[in-house]
C-alpha cells in the first residue's frame, strides 16, 4: 500500500465509531500503533491539550498539540541525549511537551519506570496531571487500561510500566530505578542535592535525567544553575539548553512590554518590574541568569551596557616575538605617552578556576590587554605574561601572592622581569596578598570606579565575571562570587586599581571614591580613603 493510500485509509478509519471497524480497519489501527510506538513525534500528533479557556471564549479549551521551532529542538534533545538541562521562559510549553513524552515512553516501553521530581506534593500532582489530561484525549486504538490510577501513580500492566509523581523529600526516589527522572522547575526544590544522589544510579546506568527551569530570582545556588552551567562548560555530560520568552507565536517585544507594563511599579514578592520579567520571562541567558541588583555588588546597567561594547570589540595583533594570541588578547597596543599597571589573579589552572592577568592603562582605566584561560598551569601562565607585558615596556607587575601565585613570582624573579612588584623596601616580599583587609580595600575601590565608568573592559568574559559578584547578606556583605561563579577577573582588575598610583604620570592622582555599606555600619568615607593612602605611601616603591 503507497504512503498516500495508507493515510488516506487511515482518515477514514479514525473518522468511524468502533462497531463500524471492518477487520482492515483493525489492521491499520495496528500498523499505525507500531508507527507511533515507534515514533514520538507521530504520536504527538494524536495529542490533543486540554487548555483552560478565558472568560468569552466559546471553544471547548481543547487545542491540537501544536510543533514549533523550539519544541523541535526539545524533542530532538529528547530523542538522543540522556542528560538534559533546560532553562526557560514561562509557559511555553516545555511541560506539556515532557508530560506527552514520558506518556508516550511508559505506554510503548516494557518495564518503563519514569519518575516525576516537583517542589511538593501539588506540584508532583499537577505535572503527572497533565500526563493523564493528554492520555484521555487520545484515540482508543492507543490507549491502555491505566491501573493503579491515583493523584500519585499512573501505570499500564499490559507494559508493566509505571509513571510516579514525588515531592522533592530527602527520601524521594530511594529505592527506585528509573529509566527517566524528570525535575521540573528544579531550581526551586528543596532537596535537589538528595535527589540527585538517589537518582545517580539510574544515570550511571544509562537512565535519562531531565532538569527543567526558571531562573529562582534570589537564589543562584541552587543544583539546576550548576547543572546547566556546567553542561555549557562541558563538565558533566549534560547538554544545556535556553529558550527565551518569544519561542512561541504572537510574542514580540509589544507583547512583552504589554505584559511588564501590567506589573505594578510596587515590587512583586520583592521582585521590582524589570527582575521579575527577566526571570519569567527573560529575553537572553543572560538575563535569565542575571543576579538581582539589590544583592549585585555592581550596577547592573553600568555592566550591560559595558557587555555590549565588549561583545563588539575585536582583539587586536601586533608583531611582537613570543606573544601566543591562543591566551593573550590585545584591545588596545601600546603608545608612547601610556602608563600601565598589572595585575595577576593566580589559580591552578587546568579545568579549575581561571589564571588572569588585567593590563590596566593607569590614565584612562581601560584594560587594554589580558591572558583569562584554565588550561594553562602556573609556569606557563607566568612566561605568556611576561611576553605579553614586553609588548607594554614591562610596567609595573602585582601578581597575587596566594599558594600558585608564589610560583608564578619565583618564575617572574628567575627570568629577571625588572618591574616584579614588592610590598618592602628590601625587596623580600614580592606580589600583592590578598587577605579580608586588602580584599575590602580592593572592592571598595574597584566598585564605585566600576559604578562611575572609570573602568572599561573589553573582554566578555571578564564582564561577565563582574556579573556574577554579590553582596552576600549571609556574611555581612562580604563581596564574592555567586555559587558556580567566578571572581578571577575583578580581583586582577581591582589591584590594577588599587595599584595605580604607583604609577607616575607626571600628574596628580585623582582622588578615589570609596563606598561599600551593606546594611550595617561602616568606617566613614574619609577613613576609609585616609587609611588607603596610609597604606598606598607605606606600600609604594619607586616610580617606574
Amino acid at each position: 500500500m503507497q504512503k498516500e493510500e495508507y493515510e488516506l485509509k487511515l482518515n477514514e478509519t479514525l473518522n468511524k465509531s468502533i462497531d463500524q471497524f471492518t477487520d482492515e480497519d483493525r489492521g491499520i489501527l495496528g500498523v499505525e500503533w507500531r508507527l507511533c510506538s515507534k515514533s514520538f513525534t507521530r504520536f504527538l500528533g494524536y495529542c490533543k491539550i486540554v487548555e483552560a479557556p478565558a472568560p468569552g471564549q466559546t471553544s471547548s479549551g481543547i487545542i491540537e498539540f501544536q510543533i514549533t521551532d523550539h519544541i523541535k529542538t526539545f524533542i530532538h534533545a529528547l530523542l538522543n541525549r540522556k542528560l538534559i538541562s533546560v532553562l526557560k521562559s514561562r509557559q511555553i510549553w516545555i511541560s506539556t511537551t515532557l508530560s506527552a513524552y514520558i506518556l508516550w515512553y511508559a505506554l510503548f516501553h516494557v518495564g518503563a519506570n519514569v519518575l516525576l521530581f516537583s517542589k511538593g506534593q501539588l506540584e508532583a500532582r499537577e505535572l503527572l496531571g497533565k500526563a493523564k489530561r493528554i492520555f484521555n484525549q487520545l484515540p482508543e486504538f492507543l490507549k491502555q487500561k491505566p491501573d493503579p490510577e491515583s493523584f500519585e501513580e499512573m501505570g499500564f500492566p499490559t507494559m508493566k510500566s509505571t509513571i510516579r509523581a514525588l515531592p522533592s523529600t530527602t527520601s524521594a526516589g530511594i529505592g527506585f530505578t528509573a529509566s527517566i527522572i524528570v525535575c521540573d522547575e528544579h531550581a526551586e526544590h528543596e532537596y535537589a542535592e538528595e535527589n540527585y544522589v538517589s537518582a545517580k544510579p539510574t544515570i550511571d546506568r544509562g537512565g535519562q535525567f531531565i532538569s527543567v527551569f526558571t531562573e529562582n530570582a534570589w537564589n543562584k545556588d541552587n543544583l539546576a544553575t550548576v547543572l546547566y552551567e556546567d553542561g555549557k562548560e562541558d563538565k558533566n555530560g549534560f547538554i544545556s539548553i535556553f529558550f527565551p520568552f518569544n519561542v512561541v507565536p504572537n510574542r514580540d517585544e509589544e507583547w512583552y512590554q504589554a505584559v511588564r507594563n501590567s506589573i505594578p511599579d510596587r515590587e512583586l514578592a520583592g521582585l521590582t518590574p524589570e527582575l521579575y520579567m527577566y526571570k519569567n520571562y527573560p529575553r537572553s541567558e543572560e538575563e535569565a541568569l542575571s543576579v538581582p541588583q539589590t544583592v549585585a555588588a555592581f550596577d547592573k546597567k553600568v555592566l550591560e551596557n559595558m557587555l555590549e561594547v565588549a561583545n563588539r570589540t575585536n582583539s587586536v595583533t601586533i608583531e611582537h616575538e613570543g606573544i601566543d594570541y591562543e591566551y593573550c588578547n590585545i584591545y588596545l597596543p601600546f603608545h608612547l605617552g601610556d602608563f600601565f599597571v598589572v595585575a595577576s589573579d593566580v589559580s591552578l589552572g587546568v579545568g579549575r578556576d581561571y589564571n588572569v592577568t588585567t593590563i590596566m592603562n593607569v590614565k584612562t582605566g581601560v584594560i587594554v590587554a589580558d591572558i583569562v584561560t584554565n588550561t594553562l598551569d602556573p609556569d606557563e601562565f607566568a612566561w605568556h605574561t611576561i611576553r605579553l607585558l614586553e609588548a607594554y615596556k614591562n610596567p609595573k607587575w602585582w601578581p597575587e601572592e596566594n599558594l600558585w601565585g608564589k610560583r608564578v613570582i619565583k618564575v617572574a624573579q628567575d627570568l629577571k622581569y625588572t618591574n616584579l612588584q614588592y610590598r618592602d623596601e628590601r625587596r623580600t616580599k614580592a606580589g600583592f596578598v590578598t587577605d579580608e583587609k586588602t580584599r575590602k580595600d580592593l572592592f571598595a575601590g574597584l566598585i564605585p570606579a566600576v559604578d562611575n565608568r572609570q573602568i572599561t573592559i573589553l573582554n566578555p568574559k571578564g564582564v561577565l565575571q563582574l556579573m556574577d559578584l554579590i553582596r552576600n547578606a549571609d556574611k555581612n556583605g562580604r563581596i564574592e562570587a555567586r555559587s558556580t561563579g567566578h571572581d578571577d577577573y575583578p580581583i586582577a582588575a581591582g589591584i590594577c586599581w588599587l595599584k595605580k598610583d604607583t604609577v607616575s604620570v607626571g600628574l596628580s592622582p585623582p582622588k578615589p571614591i570609596h563606598t561599600l555599606t551593606f546594611g550595617s555600619k561602616e568606617e566613614g568615607i574619609m577613613d576609609r580613603v585616609k587609611e588607603l593612602e596610609v597604606s598606598r605611601q607605606k606600600s609604594a616603591p619607586d616610580d617606574m
